[in-house]
């Protein structure tokens, strides 16, 4: 089965001055396949948006490559190829031109893929647009300061639905909204996705949101990807130290019964990231090769084709069953 995206041991590194750089994404690999949601979690500043704006080819790689429905983004694509994915940004308000009404900018790519010629019909369809994602037709008329957030976010998912994608990339998609309009995002999400097929990357730190999305979960920290598997593996039984510690984290009405150490320190820096693992000086687990290999991510569990993790004590450390 050809993936729908794939990004293939793709490194992107941001240029500081003439010796030194930011080192965003190291040799990270994922593939999405039809039907699935693979959440990307993470703290800030792990690289989770890079790994977004890659996927959609906004940003090129440095190394690797990364491919929509098997065609490298760094070749000249068709359009139809092109708009299998499609992207919603974390800031619906900087996403839409604040001049332009609601309806010029989800009808936007109906008129670059050529869908709906004339204008009548691009009229027509933005209406049915704005009524999928649970907005009246009328709101075509209105500008973005106009509607609250929630809306306007549902405004974003509908202009990358216009595109008829077969993959949405969501970049933080409820991180500005209140709590019920969250819900109401995510609602929105699940049921677009069961009447529609849809496959979705979701880059996310609110571990319920990924919890109550995705099929699958891939961990980063500072660049890399340290854990890969089905969501309700990594979730109940993780294998990482720093999942873990990213699970001890979310609060819990008794977090003592999860038998889980707090995450502690801070993120040391991506410019100069520390040799190793790059987990290594916070993690409690750690031995003097730590320090000295970076950790491959490698196939573990009763079925290798669905677990991976970045960790040289893998077998070593015991894995503890997490309850939610």
């Amino acid at each position: 089965m050809t993936p729908l995206l794939e990004l293939d041991h793709v490194t992107r590194r941001f240029p500081l001055g003439r010796r030194q750089a930011v080192h965003a994404v190291e040799d990270v690999s994922l593939r999405l396949d039809p039907g699935e949601t693979l959440a990307v979690v993470g703290e800030s500043g792990c690289g989770k948006s890079t790994v977004a704006r890659l996927a959609v080819g906004l940003i090129a790689p440095t190394r690797g490559t990364v491919r929509i429905g098997g065609t490298p983004t760094s070749t000249r694509m068709d359009r139809a190829t092109r708009r299998h994915v499609q992207f919603v940004s974390q800031n619906p308000w900087s996403a839409l031109n604040p001049r332009k009404t609601i309806g010029h900018s989800v009808g936007q790519p109906l008129a670059v893929h050529g869908l709906c010629p004339s204008r009548a019909e691009r009229a027509a369809r933005v209406a049915e647009l704005l009524e999928q994602v649970g907005l009246p037709a009328h709101y075509a008329a209105r500008r973005p300061s106009g509607v609250s957030g929630g809306e306007l976010q549902r405004v974003t998912v509908a202009r990358a639905l216009a595109a008829r994608p077969r993959a949405i990339v969501l970049d933080e998609p409820t991180a500005s909204l209140d709590v019920g309009v969250k819900a109401t995002v995510i609602n929105l999400l699940l049921d677009l996705r069961a009447s529609l097929g849809l496959s979705y990357v979701l880059i996310t730190h609110e571990l319920d949101i990924a919890r109550h999305l995705a099929t699958r979960i891939a961990v980063m920290y500072l660049g890399r990807i340290v854990e890969q598997g089905p969501a309700e593996q990594v979730f109940t039984a993780p294998r990482h130290p720093y999942t873990r510690m990213l699970l001890a984290a979310v609060p819990v009405p008794d977090p003592a019964r999860r038998g889980l150490v707090a995450l502690t320190g801070e993120v040391p820096s991506a410019v100069h990231p520390p040799p190793g693992c790059a987990f290594h000086p916070r993690c409690p687990y750690v031995a003097d090769g730590c320090r000295e290999r970076v950790p491959p991510l490698l196939a573990v569990g009763d079925r290798p084709s669905d677990r991976h993790s970045a960790c040289l004590r893998d077998g070593e450390i015991p894995v503890i069953p997490v309850q939610a």
